[in-house]
């Protein structure tokens, strides 16, 4: 069914209509890069693609090179290991006092898995007192930062090549480095002090709480305890009793949420990058998958998928063969010709986005 050029499902879901507008999916309001990424507080960013279209999806007019733009250049956004540990997106601005407030919690879930890779105590301060020299002349990889520090007489463990990723995490928890800019799809490392001098520190303690609470419900909402706690990383109760006056209690698939403000319901067509906000800032996200959970998440990867009315509908794969350019879609259940067209139109911007000619396949 299809109705004025709005795509719908059979049953439209008020409770995703609502999150499609908060996300910004829909009307893709926001006019520049760092808005978009602001939007949701922090964009996933583990797959730096998919953190770029990320951006895209929430935006119109803004290119993957106002994105790289913004990310190395302007640096009005970075990138860090921020939310749960996770490489994220976020607003420059924001840098500073979500660190203060995640990084704490991060560092304490990684104590076990560092110390089992020899990174104890004593070890990662050495890291941290000699990583401001390391990294002075610039950013460099991981496995670079490690042979550095052993030129300065850090006692580091051969072997697992995952030492580097986790004292660097160590040290982007504690505020001292954020990501440079990738070289290929391989990440660089960076001192704060001297990638964004300019962060501002932002709130602290139970102000940032506050804020990171206040960000989440306007932006994931309707939404419940439980999903801010799998979003952030945090307990959710203190976080929501800070802002308790300023939220609404509602039900949310039988459970009890709040929203906060009021946002009328959309509906629409969405290209969603892997790993997307959409679906990794909530707990429960059957309503949104409708059982094709082994089709979406596989093998730790959440492939980029194809919603309508909010709820997924397909999978998409963007290839690049030679000098041509495709989205390949591969829907769950047969689309009619208004979404078909809508699907096109994304493609088509998608393109616009990239700089490329895309065409589109259905399968």
């Amino acid at each position: 069914m299809h109705t004025d050029g709005v795509p719908t499902t059979t049953t439209f879901d008020p409770i995703l209509g609502e999150r499609m507008a908060r996300h910004g999916l829909t009307t893709r309001s926001s006019g520049t890069v760092a808005d978009a990424v602001r939007l949701t507080t922090a964009l996933q960013a583990q797959d730096p693609v998919a953190g770029r279209l990320g951006v895209f999806s929430r935006s119109m007019g803004v290119a993957d090179a106002d994105v790289r733009q913004a990310l190395d250049v302007e640096r009005t956004i970075v990138k860090n290991s921020l939310l749960r540990g996770t490489i994220h997106l976020v607003a420059t601005t924001d840098l500073r006092w979500l660190t203060a407030l995640v990084g704490p919690v991060v560092a304490r879930r990684s104590l076990r898995r560092w110390d089992g890779l020899g990174l104890t105590s004593d070890v990662l301060r050495r890291c941290s007192d000699a990583l401001p020299k390391v990294l002075e002349s610039g950013p460099l990889r991981a496995r670079e930062v490690v042979g550095e520090l052993r030129g300065h007489g850090v006692p580091l463990s051969e072997g697992d090549q995952s030492l580097g990723m986790h004292l660097l995490l160590h040290a982007a928890t504690d505020g001292l480095v954020c990501r440079g800019p990738d070289l290929g799809r391989e990440g660089t490392y960076a001192l704060v002090a001297t990638w964004v001098p300019d962060a501002p520190d932002g709130p602290r303690g139970d102000e940032a709480l506050a804020e990171l609470a206040r960000r989440y419900f306007a932006a994931y909402s309707p939404a419940t305890g439980a999903d801010f706690t799998a979003w952030s990383g945090l307990p959710a109760r203190r976080a929501i009793d800070l802002i308790s006056e300023e939220l609404t209690p509602c039900e949310v698939y039988g459970r009890p949420g709040f929203r906060l403000g009021c946002v009328e319901p959309e509906r629409g067509v969405v290209l969603l990058p892997g790993f997307d906000n959409y679906l990794l800032g909530y707990r429960e996200r059957s309503f949104i998958d409708r059982g094709r959970r082994g089709e979406v998440y596989v093998g730790g990867i959440i492939r980029p998928t194809l919603l309508v009315d909010g709820r997924v509908a397909g999978r998409w794969q963007l290839r690049r063969r030679g000098g041509a350019s495709s989205v390949a879609v591969t829907a769950f259940e047969p689309l009619d010709r208004g979404v078909r067209e809508e699907v096109e139109a994304r493609v088509n911007d998608l393109g616009r986005f990239l700089g490329v000619t895309v065409s589109v396949v259905f399968g």
